[in-house]
């Protein structure tokens, strides 16, 4: 800090050794006091040489400008003061020692003084702004919630008034049904933490930016921090998160769009199929200068082949590429187009997700309250096609249902075969969605929207059909339910395959909980429910019961069978019985064999033990050694 040095033993008395340092904590201007050493005769360094003025705070709107003028005003008197201090101490290294001196001194000390004088009603004119300012942020907070509460019961108004001219997707009845609605999705308990579907209705609406945007990996696109609160609520795929291992999938969620992956895969095309796909293979192959273009001859071929017509939806922002709507409020399908592959610069599946999330969250209204909104997406891009499903449960979810299918004019390639299936099922697919949305308005009323589709399966005792509730998710696609209308409670699995004669056998032995029902879903999911038993996972255990599973691995091996995965996590302690449960892997010696994509990361297998091959009784017996 600059020190201003006293020229007489007389002066050093009457005012302070050292300088002392004024600091506007709200303005940062920092300013040094006049202070004198004991060294007779120095030359004086004048304090005012020492100002800085930093930044001020951030202000919004006139604000900024407002004090922008204060801080110029402020500037402006400081130069101002140093420029008087400047002549100031002209004169004063050119007066005789004397009276003269003493009155410059007196001068340079009156012009300080001023200087603080202003700075201290600046921050004075800084705290009244900087008061307003919190007091407009709260009126603007208080101003958005009230336009959200206006804009909800306008979305509430006009869905009645679209219900007076017969074109809404629910009636009175519905309307009556909401507040249980709502009630039942609260007491079952999904895993979720968090909003309900209404308020991440909402949410997308307010958060999700257009879909072109969203669709890019730069600023402003699903990558961006800025969607992070959104991103557990949209689920495309795109990052892979926690919210991953917890999202049901689309397939487990609506059985159409599951019914269109198996077609996909496996259907055997119609002649007129046949024919349709050739027509499509040779439109797309050709050149077309705009994506327009190529939208209005992919319209034009599938409006023709299937009777349907499709049109383009407007969310303000930005138009579909093509939507087929149903008359009382659902999105049947949306497609999405791009001249060639990588035209536009965004992810065209995103892109395609988008559209359905904002018109689930949006224009569907109350449909959403008793329906997941499935919509078929089928994505364009060149001469290459693909089909994703897209459903609102208790998040916005899109799976890919087929890959990208070439379009390209190849009559002697088997790829053709897959473009055929998939026009095959988006045919067969139309009816369905059709007749879904015919009749929901007279089908009994789906409460568990957040849960998978199946509510009941066939008894393995030959009693029939077996109802159930979903009471709580426990994984991905593991749940805990209640046989209706008695509640015995049931554990319930989705796999994609499983040794119900290995459960069966251990079960009957009485190492393995009842198997009360099996069943197959369409594109090779499996439904399992057992009884529900009230154990302690082995890991969990403080005294193992050793010889007990002992016991029972031999059992399984007796009965010629391997297990695969004999986790503490898959055996279960009830008193002093020991089961076995997750049978996923499970099957006969030389037949089992392992899953793709194990976790390898940060589960250690046994010797042998990977993708695809062989599950054998020592691998089984490798578990077991590091068990006990």
């Amino acid at each position: 800090m600059p020190r201003f040095a006293s020229f007489s033993s007389s002066a050093a008395s009457k005012v302070p050794s050292r300088p002392r340092v004024l600091t506007s904590c709200t303005t940062g201007v920092e300013l040094a006091c006049v202070g004198w050493s004991h060294r007779a005769h120095a030359r004086p360094v004048l304090p005012l040489r020492g100002i800085r003025v930093l930044r001020l705070p951030s202000l919004r709107g006139h604000h900024r400008h407002r004090m922008s003028g204060e801080e110029a005003k402020l500037k402006l008197k400081i130069e101002q003061a140093e420029a008087a201090v400047a002549r100031a101490q002209k004169v004063y290294d050119e007066a005789e020692p004397g009276s003269v001196k003493d009155s410059c001194l007196q001068l340079l000390l009156a012009k300080e003084a001023s200087l603080l004088a202003k700075e201290k009603a600046l921050d004075s004119c800084l705290q009244l702004l900087l008061a307003e300012k919190a007091s407009l942020l709260a009126k603007e907070k208080a101003l958005e919630q009230v336009r959200e509460k206006d804009l909800l019961q306008q979305r509430a108004a006009a869905g009645a008034g679209k219900r007076g001219r017969g074109v809404t997707s629910v009636d009175d009845h519905y309307h009556d049904q909401l507040p249980h609605l709502k009630k039942a999705r609260t007491d079952a308990g999904t895993g979720f933490e968090g909003l309900d579907r209404e308020e991440i209705a909402a949410l997308i609406n307010k958060k999700l930016p257009t879909a072109s945007s969203y669709s890019k990996a730069t600023a402003g696109g699903w990558a961006d921090n800025r969607y992070k609160t959104l991103q557990p609520y949209v689920n495309f795929h795109r990052q892979h998160t926690l919210q991953d291992q917890r999202t049901i999938p689309v397939a487990l969620l609506d059985p159409i769009l599951a019914q269109i992956a198996e077609d996909c895969a496996s259907a055997a095309p119609t002649q007129g199929d046949c024919i349709f796909t050739t027509r499509v293979a040779s439109a797309m192959s050709e050149n077309f200068k705009t994506e327009g273009e190529r939208t209005d001859k992919f319209w034009e071929l599938l409006e023709h082949e299937n009777s349907i017509k499709f049109q383009r939806i407007d969310f303000g922002d930005a138009k579909t590429d093509g939507s087929l709507t149903h008359p009382k409020g659902g999105l049947m399908v949306n497609i999405e187009v791009k001249n060639e592959v990588g035209s536009g610069g965004g992810a065209i599946h995103v892109q395609n997700a988008v559209y359905a999330a904002k018109y689930a969250a949006g224009q569907a209204g109350v449909l959403r309250q008793f329906s997941t909104c499935p919509t078929l997406l089928i994505e364009l891009a060149g001469p290459n096609m693909s089909l994703s499903g897209a459903v609102f449960s208790n998040v916005v979810v899109c799976d890919q249902l087929t890959p990208m299918v070439s379009l390209l004019w190849q009559p002697h390639s088997p790829l053709m075969l897959q473009a055929a299936r998939c026009f095959a099922a988006v045919r067969m697919a139309l009816p369905r969605l059709l007749a879904y949305y015919d009749s929901v308005q007279s089908q009994a009323l789906r409460q568990q929207l957040d849960f998978p589709y199946p509510t009941s399966f066939t008894a393995s005792d030959g009693n029939g059909r077996v109802h159930f509730k979903y009471v709580q998710q426990l994984s991905c696609l593991c749940f805990r339910g209640s046989i209706q209308p008695h509640g015995q409670s049931v554990f319930i699995k989705f796999c994609r395959s499983y040794s119900t004669a290995a459960h069966q056998a251990m079960a009957t032995a009485g190492y393995a909980p009842a198997l009360l029902g099996f069943e197959q879903l369409v594109q090779g999911w499996w439904l399992i429910v057992q009884e529900f038993v009230d154990a302690v996972p082995w890991d969990e255990m403080v005294n193992k019961p050793v010889e007990p599973l002992k016991a029972v691995v031999c059992a399984l091996h007796a009965a010629g069978f391997v297990h695969g995965d004999l986790r503490g996590c898959n055996i279960l302690v009830a008193a002093s019985a020991v089961y076995l449960i997750d049978f996923e892997w499970a099957g006969l010696v030389g037949t089992a064999t392992y899953p793709y994509f194990m976790n390898h990361a940060d589960i250690q297998w046994p010797d042998g033990a990977g993708d695809g091959r062989l599950v054998t009784e020592s691998h089984d017996l490798w578990w077991l050694r590091n068990l006990i």
